[in-house]
């Protein structure tokens, strides 16, 4: 029955996201599986970091090569929650810090 919520973007990450912003949507899970190795995802999380479209509840999970650092979430109100570890790759889950 996904089909009839469902929606299509052909829109790149950040052009979505400041679309999906101006909806005023919140969402309970955002998952991210950008190509491994380039950091498109830190763009997006520092993005979400003040965006409405994520509260104190919201999970980003975020599917990443072993190898990928989120070290620089340090210094922004986000937080890895838990990481699952693969034999190749990772899902980090992340919140806002409590």
């Amino acid at each position: 029955r996904l089909h009839e919520k469902g929606l299509v973007l052909e829109k790149d990450a950040m052009s979505a996201l400041s679309w999906l912003e101006s909806r005023k949507d919140c969402f309970d899970y955002i998952f991210m599986d950008p190509p491994y190795g380039r950091l498109l995802e830190k763009d997006v999380l520092l993005f979400l970091e003040h965006s409405s479209l994520c509260d104190e509840h919201t999970r980003i999970i975020v599917e990443s090569d072993l190898d990928t650092s989120f070290s620089y979430l340090a210094d922004t109100e986000l937080e890895i929650q838990k990481e699952k570890k693969y034999k190749t790759n990772k899902h980090t889950f992340i919140g806002r810090k409590i």
